[in-house]
């Protein structure tokens, strides 16, 4: 693989590009402590008509990370793929970036790596698969994936038949995993009506479990350039008493939530490019904690963000977030520079 891609850069030409940024955070008071680390990405992309590759490089350099879960210091190669075929017919094998549903932050479809609720939008590492995309006509899309893993018993295999209905994006969405009897069907919807919304569903099969998953989403720019999502999550899976919560899911990873009922909450007030005040809630709204997420951003030039910020955390002491984050209120600056 690595001399493939070689091949294709030496052959077409590479544009390379990436970013570095520092993040600080800050917590207390009682339990008082201070972390962060600095990351480095550097992506090469390569391509003709019918074919191209892709690397990148995620290195990531803790000053201490003791609070930040899924922080792994070290160098990563966090793509390594090449893909073959036109557009509309393609193949891409490697560790490639694999984003599957439509929701913003809770993706019932997306069972290959879930969204930080925190930053929806922060970089996911790349999975290693076997992609297949085909596309029958302008409007309409297959898309057939397979996860390969150590043991075959446990590979992954996912599907999706996309089309446009009446300026509806609808899809019809598989995922299974023979060794561990799992099988999930589900649909999703996109479109815009006044405002822009979005829905996925899945029903699952676990063994002898069957529950459903459900995320609805909205958002809307109002007068004066306030832009506003809202996006509802329905966990069938989840606990309905908050004193059965098993704590150690979240930490394992094993789970991304613990509740039922969950509601995020996005308001951000451009004025100008230079500075964009926000505020981000999340809420699980059966036990009624959450995270308040207060911030600004500032663009001091065309490729800098300066992130500052307050992650408050709300609730009784036994709620989710609070439990599971292990603070009450934590300062963070952000700092990125792209090239």
């Amino acid at each position: 693989m690595d001399f493939l891609i070689l091949l294709l850069f030496l052959n077409n030409r590479a544009d390379l590009s990436g970013y570095v940024e520092s993040r600080t955070f800050a917590a207390g008071p009682d339990n008082f402590f201070i972390e962060g680390y600095g990351r480095g990405w550097l992506e090469l992309k390569s391509g003709g008509d019918y074919y191209g590759g892709q690397t990148a490089f995620d290195y990531i350099t803790p000053y201490d990370t003791v609070h930040l879960a899924g922080v792994t210091p070290g160098l990563d190669i966090a793509r390594l793929a090449v893909w073959l075929g036109p557009e509309n017919l393609r193949v891409t094998c490697g560790k490639q970036r694999i984003l599957w549903g439509v929701a913003r932050v809770f993706r019932p479809l997306d069972l290959f790596n879930p969204t930080d609720i925190l930053e929806p939008g922060y970089e996911r590492p790349g999975i290693t698969s076997i992609l297949a995309t085909y596309a029958p006509g302008r409007l309409t899309d297959i898309r057939l994936l397979c996860q390969p893993r150590f043991y075959p018993a446990d590979n992954r295999y996912a599907g999706r038949v996309g089309t446009n209905i009446l300026k509806n994006d609808l899809g019809l969405n598989t995922f299974c995993q023979p060794g561990d009897k799992l099988l999930v069907a589900g649909a999703d919807l996109a479109g815009e009506l006044l405002v822009g919304y979005w829905a996925e569903a899945t029903i699952t099969r676990e063994d002898s479990l069957h529950y459903f998953k459900t995320t609805l989403g909205a958002d809307y720019t109002f007068p004066g350039m306030v832009y506003a999502v809202a996006e509802y999550f329905h966990d069938q899976s989840g606990e309905k008493d908050p004193a059965r919560y098993d704590y150690h899911k979240v930490m394992s990873g094993e789970r991304g939530t613990l509740g039922q009922n969950y509601l995020y909450l996005s308001l951000t007030l451009a004025r100008g490019l230079l500075l964009s005040p926000g505020l981000n809630l999340v809420g699980n709204l059966d036990d009624r904690s959450g995270i308040l997420m207060p911030q600004v951003s500032i663009q001091p030039w065309d490729n800098t963000d300066l992130n500052l910020g307050v992650i408050v955390l709300f609730g009784a002491e036994t709620g989710e977030f609070r439990r599971v984050s292990g603070f009450d209120a934590m300062a963070f600056v952000w700092l990125k520079v792209y090239f």
